[in-house]
């Protein structure tokens, strides 16, 4: 995974410091140029001349005329690209290539800029080698990537004891085809593991086949399902398997709702209702993590019914990494969960700083 993100900043900052090594460089040959005009240390004695040795005490003194040009190239090879100061223009210009290697990795354009920015604060007005600028941008990237998306967690084996009995209701909603079922499936299996008991909400009843699909994934479990024909109120079979739930004693209702385009008002408008009726706990947007930038807009979009945190679904095959970045600085809320293969146990918790570690 993150596999082309590596690549491309890697190389994307590896350009920006050869272009600042370089752009010193160039500045250290012109302040070099005017040492030459110095260079006549010997002046020119014809042979014939009698009086070359009342020229003596001259030849004596160019030793010391050639002290400061030592000087000036010992201090050259020590203080090799310390002599540029970095200035906005100049930075502005060669840190596009890093800019667009986060573009194309599908980061917003708003976080690619912050980005930025805080990159050329850093090094804007300094006078760096290339290994400095290179740990510069990469410390600059890495604090900005964290700050990004190392959000409050979720601690929802807590959230399930603070409930005291009743059921700790979560609704997974999201784009068509995200993964909404098989995250039902898997949400199941994880809690589960931690001996908390789960009952499904067939809350699509408009997909074909979803009902059997959720079914076949309840059979596998040993999970309860609450569903009604195809063609009912969604909000409704979420209000039954609740109701199920305390009468059960069950710890957690999974409610899983119909896909639904962003831009389909009437869709978003019985996700509304859903939210409405039933109060959910806990609202997961469900996200492919290879979605590229439309990540976006479906988070403005859904986030109208007040998203609590994400779920990542094909993270294992996400090349670019963009998505989780783009996600948490638009919503402002956690990544919760990842998926991370086909398996009720290829899903993992969201954790920030060992994703910061596979990028760099």
């Amino acid at each position: 995974m993150f596999g082309l993100f590596k690549k491309k900043i890697s190389a994307a900052v590896e350009a920006v410091s050869e272009k600042i090594a370089g752009g010193s460089e160039k500045k250290e040959a012109v302040s070099e140029k005017p040492q030459p005009k110095e260079k006549p240390t010997k002046p020119v004695v014809k042979k014939e001349e009698p009086i070359a040795k009342a020229e003596e005490p001259k030849a004596k003194e160019a030793p010391k005329a050639e002290e400061p040009e030592k000087k000036g190239i010992l201090a050259k090879i020590t203080g090799t690209f310390t002599e540029k100061t970095l200035s906005d223009d100049f930075l502005k210009d060669v840190l596009w290539d890093l800019e667009l290697a986060l573009l194309e990795n599908n980061v917003a354009q708003n976080v690619s800029e912050k980005i930025i920015i805080d990159i050329k604060e850093s090094l804007s007005g300094k006078s760096v080698r290339k290994k400095e600028a290179q740990e510069i941008i990469s410390n600059t990237l890495k604090s900005n990537i964290l700050e990004v998306l190392d959000l409050p967690k979720i601690d929802i084996n807590a959230k399930i004891r603070e409930k005291q009995g009743e059921p700790l209701v979560i609704a997974l909603i999201g784009f068509n085809g995200a993964g909404k079922t098989t995250t039902s499936a898997k949400l199941a299996h994880y809690f589960m593991k931690n001996k908390h008991s789960c009952v499904f909400a067939a809350a699509d009843s408009f997909r074909v086949a979803a009902i059997e699909q959720l079914e076949e994934h309840a059979l596998k479990l040993g999970v309860k399902i609450i569903k009604h024909n195809y063609g009912a109120d969604p909000a409704a079979v979420i209000f039954d398997a609740c109701a199920h739930a305390k009468a059960k004693h069950i710890d957690v209702v999974i409610a899983d709702t119909a896909g639904r385009v962003h831009t389909d008002k009437n869709l978003l408008a019985e996700l509304e209702k859903i939210v409405r009726v039933n109060k959910p706990d806990l609202k997961f947007l469900v996200v492919e993590a290879i979605s590229g930038n439309d990540v976006v807009e479906q988070a403005r979009i859904f986030d109208s019914v007040g998203i609590d945190g994400v779920v990542l679904t094909k993270w294992d095959v996400d090349e670019k990494g963009g998505a989780a970045l783009s996600l948490c600085h638009t919503l402002k809320k956690p990544i919760v969960f990842l998926g991370t293969g086909q398996g009720y146990d290829d899903f993992v918790e969201f954790d920030a700083k060992e994703v910061l570690k596979s990028v760099f």
